[in-house]
């Protein structure tokens, strides 16, 4: 008669359980609290004999799925969040997690099988941030299986990541004109049926250091996105797609942005940049940046790069934030000046998209001068805000591009 005694921790002491099958059932009855070995076989004796003449109902323990039969629910809860970015924590299961967890069941994880997972994901040189993210998704499913009463702990929530530092890194204009010219000095190349142009690929970096939008977004936008508005060319993005990564719901475009976007030849639909996949990227730009001899400069530290242009060129650090697509929060008086509510009842307008033009025009006019772009130079804009529903507009009946605005919702088509 095969049986076993497991010990657990508890607010009580040290528990005794046993663990026994008899007729197909498992029963995992409590046998007591600092039990000596004796009384520990003595209890669990007797309450197999117990359980074999049914003189006392016991009920078994609810059995913990396995982590790979915990996946449905967790899917089905991250959707009903609206949580539309998948594709990153899918990868991380199915690349991961499952190979590791997916057999066993979600009781039977311990803390020592996340130090082992953390050792094994160091061992095959992973970055500590992906460590952590990766960590972040498997948190996650046990944390919402003990919500679920699916599990009675998460046992793996006090295991300690590696430290990881944060990622301060700015392009300086020389490494930036080593990778432009490097980029004009190499072929097109063909990979699984694709060809790529290391010029398309500047202009990608172009859009990045005139609109500080990441790279997977950059690699998305759509020749839809473009509109032609009377101060020049927007670009209308849609809702992100994570509660992580916001975006801005629109930047206007420099010329440089502008030309880099149309190319050559111009789309009518579809995504501009639609020979790239991300992979192709990624490969792309690092065996650049290392024939630039530029150490350490990953694509994302060009978003980092607009930020710090911007304000270093003195723009205020609500522009920035919208450029961005930041939020900033903040207890009572907060970073705009008024309270946090007053923030976000404030819609912006007509002079708001002023602000946001000659932000990107500063910016336009310093990369010129750094050799960096490309284009005229930007005449600086007037001053004075033209106030909604002044006398010079009173015709077009609307007073805010926000708003029932016409202009802004039968917008030209890209020419």
């Amino acid at each position: 008669m095969a049986y076993t005694i497991n010990t657990r921790p508890s607010k009580k002491g040290l528990a005794f359980d046993l663990y026994f099958r008899w007729k197909g059932v498992r029963y995992r009855p409590l046998l007591g609290y600092d039990l000596t070995k004796e009384q520990a076989e003595e209890a669990a004796i007797a309450m197999m004999a117990k359980i074999q003449r049914n003189e006392q109902q016991i009920t078994p323990r609810q059995v913990s799925p396995f982590f790979k039969d915990f996946l449905p629910l967790y899917w089905q809860t991250i959707r009903v969040k609206k949580r539309f970015d998948l594709a990153r924590p899918q990868s991380i299961i199915e690349t991961h997690l499952l190979p590791r967890f997916g057999e066993r069941p979600l009781d039977s994880l311990t803390a020592e099988d996340g130090l082992a997972y953390i050792t094994a994901r160091l061992g095959e040189k992973a970055a500590h941030w992906t460590i952590r993210r990766e960590w972040n998704v498997l948190m996650r499913i046990l944390n919402l299986a003990v919500d679920f009463d699916k599990l009675d702990k998460n046992r793996l929530k006090r295991v300690e990541l590696p430290d990881v530092a944060t990622r301060e890194r700015v392009a300086t204009t020389e490494e930036l004109k080593a990778i432009k010219l490097k980029a004009e000095e190499r072929r097109a190349k063909v990979m699984q049926a694709n060809q790529y142009d290391p010029a398309e690929l500047w202009r990608i970096v172009t859009v990045a250091l005139n609109t500080g939008l990441r790279e997977a977004k950059i690699l998305e936008i759509d020749r839809t996105w473009m509109r032609k508005r009377d101060d020049g060319w927007w670009l209308i993005l849609p809702p992100a797609r994570s509660r992580l990564k916001q975006t801005p719901r629109e930047i206007p475009l420099t010329p440089a942005a502008h030309a880099a976007l149309r190319g050559e030849i111009a789309h009518v639909d579809g995504r501009i940049f639609r020979r790239w996949t991300p992979a192709a990227f990624s490969v792309f730009w690092k065996r650049l940046v290392v024939e630039a001899k530029v150490i350490d400069l990953h694509f994302h530290d060009l978003r980092h790069t607009f930020a710090t242009w911007l304000q270093n060129l003195g723009v205020p650090l609500e522009v920035r934030a919208a450029l961005l697509g930041h939020r900033l929060r903040g207890m009572g008086q907060d970073q705009l000046g008024g309270e946090s509510m007053t923030a976000a009842y404030s819609h912006g307008g007509y002079g708001w998209d002023q602000q946001l033009r000659a932000a990107v025009s500063l910016l336009h006019n310093a990369l010129l001068s750094y050799e960096l772009s490309y284009g005229s130079p930007i005449e600086e804009l007037e001053e004075n805000v033209r106030v909604a529903n002044s006398l010079e507009r009173r015709e077009k009946v609307w007073w805010s591009q926000r708003d029932s605005n016409p202009c802004l919702s039968l917008e030209r088509a890209p020419s």
